[in-house]
């Protein structure tokens, strides 16, 4: 392959990505770090001018994609390879009654972990009352994915994200808590205003707003792995391209949280206060 036929097909390939990235051109660009002349020159179908390695690195890992793909040298299917290789499902519980949370936790000791639950933060939930039919432990409260189960606030550094609107569901009894006793509401808000307020800033809970921004429950361990909460096992990705885009969308959550997390107790107390 010449030439010019390289650099036709690399611009093909770099407005697809440009135009799957789901946060626009100009996210694009801040991300891989060029300027808009840069990119118009990459673009512009009468040159044949390709960008440097590092350039390179920096569109396919934000891409999720490999070089070899970006240069042709490997059609869409194989480039889809690499990432697949490096993925694996986990059950929940294994057959001898172990997790690989336990493993995934003590390996990512020292590090930071983030995580965006499917409700609740099991960490700042409190247990349920076996007592109480509506607030046995079930997909509504915390405890689900076992992510933070049993870790110390003292080990690590933590941050959540999490939708506002679960909170104003707990609050108002509503969606997933309909039918919860109006005490266990409040306790559970109630709780999770202390722990948040006693504990920033180890631990750190950063509250969007769901209707602007979504994401799939997700956790990263550090920098070894993310896995992403499936109902019952978890579906883990190790490559480290990958890992750092999933700590990228996380922090995309953060910029877009529209109560802080030095500020998030005040609103969960409110919200215990409305139940």
């Amino acid at each position: 392959m010449d030439k010019r036929d390289l650099s036709r097909l690399f611009k093909e390939r770099l407005s697809s990505l440009i135009d799957s990235h789901t946060e626009g051109r100009g996210h694009f660009m801040r991300s891989v770090g060029i300027d808009r002349s840069a990119m118009s020159q990459f673009l512009n179908p009468d040159t044949d001018r390709l960008p440097r390695a590092e350039t390179l690195r920096r569109i396919a890992t934000v891409s999720g994609v490999s070089v070899d793909w970006l240069l042709c040298l490997e059609n869409a299917q194989e480039g889809r390879q690499e990432v697949a290789e490096s993925v694996q499902i986990e059950k929940e519980t294994q057959a001898d009654g172990s997790t690989p949370l336990d493993q995934w936790r003590n390996e990512a000791a020292g590090f930071k972990l983030r995580t965006v639950p499917s409700t609740l933060p099991d960490i700042i939930s409190i247990a349920p009352d076996v007592s109480d039919r509506s607030s046995v432990e079930d997909a509504r409260g915390g405890g689900v994915e076992n992510v933070l189960e049993r870790i110390s606030l003292n080990d690590m550094d933590i941050e959540v994200a999490m939708p506002l609107q679960t909170l104003q569901d707990l609050s108002a009894r509503t969606g997933l808590w309909r039918g919860t006793s109006r005490d266990r509401c409040h306790s559970q808000l109630a709780h999770m205003a202390r722990i948040c307020a006693d504990h920033y800033p180890a631990l750190r809970l950063h509250v969007y707003d769901g209707t602007e921004v979504f994401s799939a429950p997700f956790t990263v361990f550090g920098n070894q792995r993310v896995a992403l909460y499936i109902g019952g096992a978890y579906l883990v990705v190790s490559s480290a391209d990958q890992v750092r885009g999933f700590a990228r969308q996380f922090d995309r959550l953060v910029r877009r949280a529209v109560i802080s997390s030095d500020k998030v107790h005040v609103t969960l107390k409110e919200l215990a206060d409305a139940v």
